[in-house]
């Protein structure tokens, strides 16, 4: 819920706790109305393109071939961009004159929009977030007397599962050991780029390879893993654990065990 902007010190601050406000206005009257879709680097994260492309009845392959560009981070992950339109303004491809035409469904950096965490490790790892107004002198609606609630802002907006669905992937990008050693096997990197933003290939990888011979899983689990995206991911994280991090995460079938010991004539 809003309301008018109070003279109130939370102004005056320039990291918002849970309880404080922040003033903000967003609508097709303001003059400066998606400006902020114009000229920007937006990188999505594995959640953006799964809400993404299921929101323009693509396949993960399609919506990552048309819409992204995808480029190598320092410690050797995969990154992807969304792709702007390549004209004078390099506007987001999905912003029209009305607003955004996937808006339900937009990315997290658009839904954040006008914050920008300002969380640590620190106040992660004990469950806080915390949060700053970013500075956009063109920005209008910065400057409404309307004011939000920090904490309902971010219910509104839609963020908690974003943000639950971002520390599973945290799980493989801030690994201390992954960050020391840079991954330069590119067929690693294809295979955590598949895992995390081409759901659809994973699946086929999962359902149509020998990974089901291989891992014990619940048939009610492979079920869902067929038809939800959101379990599919979480699957996709485990097993990146199961393989980058060496986490005993996924269950090998005894018989594949059995196997690999008779192979390496282990008693």
């Amino acid at each position: 819920m809003t309301k008018p902007a109070a003279k109130t010190q939370n102004k005056r601050l320039t990291v918002l706790g849970p309880q404080d406000e922040f003033p903000f206005e967003c609508h097709a009257g303001l003059p400066c109305f998606t400006q902020c879709c114009r000229d920007i680097t937006i990188f999505l994260t594995p959640y953006d393109v799964l809400r993404m492309k299921n929101a323009l009845h693509r396949s993960s392959g399609e919506f990552l071939s048309e819409h992204t560009v995808t480029m190598i981070g320092d410690n050797g992950l995969p990154v992807v961009v969304l792709k702007m339109r390549e004209d004078e303004k390099k506007s987001c491809p999905f912003v029209t004159s009305q607003g955004c035409a996937i808006y339900a469904d937009r990315p997290w950096a658009c839904r954040i929009y006008p914050l920008k965490p300002e969380s640590t490790k620190i106040t992660e790892k004990a469950g806080k977030a915390y949060y700053s107004v970013m500075e956009v002198p063109f920005c209008r609606g910065l400057r409404s007397e309307t004011v939000h609630g920090l904490s309902a802002w971010i219910e509104q907006q839609g963020i908690p599962v974003y943000h639950e669905m971002e520390a599973l992937f945290k799980k493989i990008t801030t690994n201390e050991r992954l960050a020391r050693e840079k991954i330069t096997n590119k067929k690693i990197q294809e295979m955590i780029y598949m895992a995390c933003y081409d759901l659809d290939r994973f699946r086929r990888f999962v359902m149509e390879s020998t990974f089901l011979e291989r891992f014990e899983v619940e048939p009610e689990a492979v079920e869902r893993l067929k038809t939800d995206d959101t379990a599919l991911y979480r699957f996709a994280i485990q097993w990146l654990e199961y393989g980058l991090l060496a986490q005993h995460v996924l269950k090998v079938r005894p018989s594949v065990m059995a196997a690999k010991k008779q192979e390496l004539g282990v008693e």
